[in-house]
């Protein structure tokens, strides 16, 4: 063969190699940057969870005795012995707190943002608190009337609180 051949063959070869090894890098570049994007997301995603997490918990802890001493008063009530008007708002408004709670943790769980297992240990929780006082049932079918259960995200009344059953 002649130096007139060998040469542009040579060359096209070296072509050809420069441009698969490129290939090749670039190609596992590309691997190590989405396998980065995606560990930055997981771990992005983990901490809002956790921060949803933290927030919720300690916002039910804050009216979770409240949510208790009502249950406990309900009684008291039923028979009218009378309680103190204040008592009675503070009370009013724990129970709307925990409605309030139930929805935003419903909706971040409808967002994909909390977890099955979190979700159905909450639900289970907020489902035990609903099923165990009339009062907050009372309170809660005096917020469904007129469609007030929307202003909840949610599009019928017993979306998180699964037994009850409302009646116009």
């Amino acid at each position: 063969m002649t130096t007139e051949i060998v040469f542009p063959i040579i060359g096209v070869v070296a072509t050809f190699l420069i441009g698969l090894y490129g290939h090749i890098i670039t190609r596992q570049l590309n691997k190590n940057s989405k396998n980065h994007f995606e560990y930055t997301e997981r771990l992005a995603n983990d901490r809002m969870l956790k921060e949803l997490f933290t927030e919720f918990n300690m916002r039910y802890d804050r009216f979770n005795d409240s949510l208790n001493e009502a249950k406990e008063l309900l009684f008291n009530w039923l028979n009218n012995i009378q309680e103190k008007d204040q008592e009675k708002m503070r009370l009013y408004s724990a129970i709307i707190d925990f409605f309030n709670l139930c929805a935003e943790e419903y909706y971040w769980h409808k967002k994909g943002r909390l977890e099955d297992l979190i979700w159905k240990s909450w639900s289970n929780g907020m489902n035990d608190i609903f099923d165990g006082s009339q009062l907050i049932q009372s309170i809660w079918k005096k917020e469904c009337e007129k469609d007030g259960y929307k202003s909840y995200y949610i599009d019928k009344p017993n979306e998180f609180f699964l037994s009850f059953e409302f009646k116009n």
